[in-house]
């Protein structure tokens, strides 16, 4: 019995930790590059098989995460990565302005444009979503979308 065990500890862990995730939540993993603690998301490849969560090409995540991982964001800045991350199902919706009630209808209260005497008001940034990052792995050292 401790020989299995011993055994099953020098084979190595893998780069994934297994962790739950909550029902308000989802697990993706992803290709994309790393800027600061900025993830953005690129295609992923044709010829690879399966992927863990939605499709999030093209979308930008604040990454955050234990000590470990955050340093190696830091580590791999600039640089072409394979990430596993938790992200709130709330952040993969439609991200237009206002907020969605029900089944189409969308709230919007003091939208940009919407009030004629203020002409010049400064446009908002949309925001960026947070993305609770769990392992890091780096594929390349030039980002394809620099």
């Amino acid at each position: 019995m401790i020989t299995l065990a011993l055994l099953l500890a020098l084979v190595g862990v893998p780069w994934q930790e297994t962790r739950s995730v909550p029902k308000d939540s989802l697990e993706i993993e992803a290709r994309g590059c790393l800027k600061g603690r900025v993830f953005t998301a690129t295609a992923q490849p044709d010829d690879e098989g399966t992927r863990k969560g939605p499709d999030i090409t093209g979308r930008s995540f604040r990454v955050t995460g234990e000590r470990e991982v955050i340093d190696l964001v830091k580590k791999y800045n600039g640089q072409f990565v394979e990430i596993v991350g938790i992200v709130r199902k709330s952040a993969l919706d439609d991200q237009g302005i206002g907020m969605k009630i029900g089944r189409g209808a969308r709230v919007v209260i003091g939208a940009p444009g919407g009030d004629p005497t203020r002409m010049n008001s400064p446009a908002t940034a949309p925001s960026v979503s947070a993305m609770d990052m769990t392992a890091v792995r780096l594929l390349a050292d030039r980002c394809p979308l620099q």
